[in-house]
């Protein structure tokens, strides 16, 4: 009767430990990738242009993979907000980065 509980015990801790991959607040869509010109010389470096109902809009992603950082690419991604500012010259309140969470060529 120990050997059960024990046994049973352990199996409800480590399903209990396993941390879910899904993130719930994720958004996912189709964008295309875009180059804003060299952060150096005061442009914004990789972005994604994501097509809303309302009109395009602009995410600054903090993680693009090297392999999707080609100009025109059609992207599917998913991503959550950052609390990262966009460091950028613009008028306030700067943007938030995005983290993307999965992305594959369309």
């Amino acid at each position: 009767m120990k050997k059960i509980t024990i046994i049973l015990l352990a199996a409800v801790v480590i399903t209990a430990s396993c941390k879910k991959n899904h993130v719930d607040n994720s958004t996912c869509t189709t964008a295309v990738i875009k180059y804003g010109g060299d952060p150096a010389a005061d442009g914004v470096g990789w972005y994604l242009s994501v097509d809303e109902s309302t009109g395009t809009k602009t995410e600054y992603p903090e993680n693009l993979a090297a392999a999707f950082k080609v100009e025109g690419l059609v992207v599917n991604v998913c991503y959550i907000k950052s609390d990262k500012d966009f460091s950028c010259f613009c008028a306030p309140p700067l943007p938030k980065m995005i983290t993307i969470t999965s992305i594959s060529k369309r």
